[in-house]
């Protein structure tokens, strides 16, 4: 009797495995990541993540061609057929075999064990994926993303961290800011992707996979040192952000980076972080409209007329993943800094603008620069009376909402609407003036 019943726990722990890896297998297929690849490889400049060379065969039959998860899912398949046990096979010598079952097994693990992250994460409880839907929007000639997640209404509440009520990380205390940052060493290990240092400046990064995750592989690159969100992109941070991009593209992969900087930029976080999303071939609604802008002339700012808010848009040179970090610290840093001076002076011909540092959102592809000036956080929707947080993904044209109800609202309110509550009036052709002016009198002079 004893041996019936340690016979039928073994075949069910062997069924739910096999499940498993079966459903593992087919999100493998969509995410292909060899889980270690960060053992003997390194995060640097140029290249991103590069795994070491010994591993370029798994490298091959997980991430080019998904052989092992194709043949993971075909072994679970087999066990499945073995313990459940299909008609054909039961009463058969195969049936009876405790040997084959051992090495199937065996195989199984080992195959299931080199693809998990994401995966891991999730079912440890250290990353919470929350389902979402996305429904098109035609609004200023182009398709908005409208992701409607309703169970971001049962998202774990977390004490909100100290910066992100208007105050100056510089006026807290140090006990403070370490108590509310999620983003200090020593990391929680199923989020950690790896450590990237820039090898100019020394500062050292981390890449965390985002532990409340509305899509999949949403990651952040973080500064080990505490460094406060309001403040702005340093030239490290620009190139490290960009390779990561170009990593990204050499996977076959297309990224597209984010920073939302100041109290009223929709951060959640006060430790500096730069985040990545996942997108279609064509980028983020925002930059079908930067691509489709003919521009007079090449290496200056221009902006996004057909929106009705400031915006200030910068179109990159072509950056290879053979560039230098000095080179890509020239075509990044230079566009930064001119864009920023067009954000603050939007601000400053804001008569009402709130009191305290500037915020505004940051939103990079491989292709262009972009920066939109905020005056709020966040957009109350017209009699549904439901409020409306809008962060850099808003402006990229990916916003998101609880429920039906509020994308019926936010459509009705119309995006252009909300944005402009939430962002500067543009004052785009005076600064175009106002430099034609300047150039007129060095000219003169």
């Amino acid at each position: 009797m004893g041996k019936l019943i340690w016979h039928e726990l073994s075949r069910y722990i062997s069924l739910t495995a096999s499940v498993y890896a079966v459903w593992a297998s087919f999100w493998g297929f969509f995410f292909r990541k060899f889980f270690w690849d960060f053992i003997g490889g390194i995060l640097r400049s140029p290249g991103g993540l590069q795994p070491s060379p010994k591993f370029a065969l798994f490298i091959n039959v997980i991430v080019k061609y998904p052989i092992v998860q194709i043949g993971t899912m075909a072994l679970g398949f087999t066990i499945i057929a073995l313990e459940y046990p299909i008609p054909i096979l039961k009463g058969t010598a195969i049936f009876r075999s405790i040997a084959l079952r051992v090495v199937l097994l065996i195989m199984q693990a080992a195959g299931t064990v080199l693809f998990y992250q994401f995966e891991a994460a999730q079912s440890s409880g250290d990353l919470f994926f929350f389902p979402s839907e996305v429904s098109k929007h035609e609004e200023l000639g182009t398709e908005w993303e409208i992701r409607i997640c309703t169970a971001l209404q049962k998202k774990p509440a977390v004490s909100p961290p100290a910066g992100e009520a208007g105050i100056a990380p510089s006026d807290q205390s140090d006990e403070t800011s370490k108590k509310y940052d999620p983003f200090a060493p020593p990391y929680v290990p199923n989020l950690h992707v790896g450590d990237l240092r820039d090898e100019s400046s020394g500062t050292e990064y981390g890449v965390l996979l985002n532990k409340y995750s509305v899509v999949p592989h949403h990651f952040l690159l973080v500064t080990k040192e505490f460094m406060p969100q309001n403040s702005p992109l340093m030239p490290h941070d620009l190139v490290q952000t960009y390779l990561l991009l170009l990593a990204a593209r050499k996977a076959r992969k297309n990224y597209f980076a984010f920073y939302n900087c100041g109290s009223n930029s929709g951060a959640s976080q006060s430790h500096k972080h730069i985040q990545f999303i996942e997108v279609e071939d064509d980028g983020p609604p925002i930059e079908r409209l930067a691509k489709a802008a003919n521009l007079e002339v090449s290496g200056k700012p221009f902006s996004l007329s057909s929106v009705g808010y400031a915006n200030h848009v910068y179109r990159l040179p072509t950056l290879s993943n053979g560039a230098s970090p000095e080179q890509l610290e020239q075509a990044l840093f230079l566009p930064f800094l001119s864009l920023l001076d067009l954000v603050i002076s939007t601000v400053r011909h804001s008569p009402d603008y709130p009191s305290g540092t500037p915020s505004y959102n940051v939103i990079l592809t491989l292709e262009h620069m972009h920066l939109i000036p905020r005056r709020w956080e966040t957009y109350t929707l017209g009699e549904l009376g439901a409020t409306l947080s809008v962060n850099s993904l808003g402006f990229a044209g990916m916003l998101m909402v609880k429920s039906e109800s509020e994308r019926q609202a936010l459509e009705q309110e119309k995006i252009e609407t909300v944005l402009r509550g939430v962002g500067v009036e543009s004052v785009h052709e005076l600064q175009v003036a106002g430099t034609s002016m300047e150039a007129m009198d060095e000219t003169s002079a």
